[in-house]
């Protein structure tokens, strides 16, 4: 009998361990990765740090030339920054880090994603109107700050800046971006 408790006991302990163990997989996401830093617009994937040309513009259908918004230091360096807008997003394009990558002057990336409305996601399909709490559960906790009365919750990997503007307990805006 002494051997069936024990047995009992220890079959008990197991089954709870292995439960808990999978509860904990479930509510953790997964860690940031590159993939996160990329949107899709008409079937096709735009991403932080994509090469910039016409053919990328007329894909994801913002205008070719976009508003020069300024030389904009970055690590003491200053790069062109160029905006392309459309309704429900902003690209931004510049030439940011071209001296450290095997580029030059004139090659220019995809530098900054801001997306205003529900049309767009991001790969773990949090979009304009989705809650806070189904932000949490794709993302984890992140990190929150209040910046003039502004609420934004935000999630980094290395020089890549994932971040998303809430309001109500909505997300109203999603951003990426090079930290600077």
């Amino acid at each position: 009998m002494r051997k069936f408790i024990c047995a009992y006991f220890c079959f008990s302990f197991i089954v709870c361990f292995l439960y808990s163990a999978e509860v904990v997989a479930h509510t953790v996401p997964p860690a940031l990765r590159e993939l996160d830093f990329s949107i899709a617009i008409n079937k096709k994937s735009i991403a932080l740090g994509d090469r910039w040309d016409n053919d990328v513009a007329h894909e994801i259908e913002v205008p070719t030339e976009g508003q020069f918004v300024g030389e904009i230091p970055f690590d003491g360096v200053n790069y062109k920054f160029y905006q392309h807008h459309q309704a429900e997003l902003d690209v931004f394009s510049s030439n940011l880090l071209w001296d450290k990558t095997e580029r030059n002057v004139n090659d220019y990336i995809v530098s900054q994603i801001t997306i205003y409305s529900g049309e767009c996601s991001t790969p773990r399909g949090i979009h304009v109107g989705s809650t806070i709490e189904e932000l949490n559960k794709a993302y984890g906790a992140g990190q929150s700050e209040n910046d003039s009365g502004e609420q934004w919750v935000s999630y980094e990997l290395g020089i890549k800046l994932l971040s998303f503007k809430i309001k109500d307990n909505m997300v109203v805006k999603i951003s990426m971006n090079y930290a600077n």
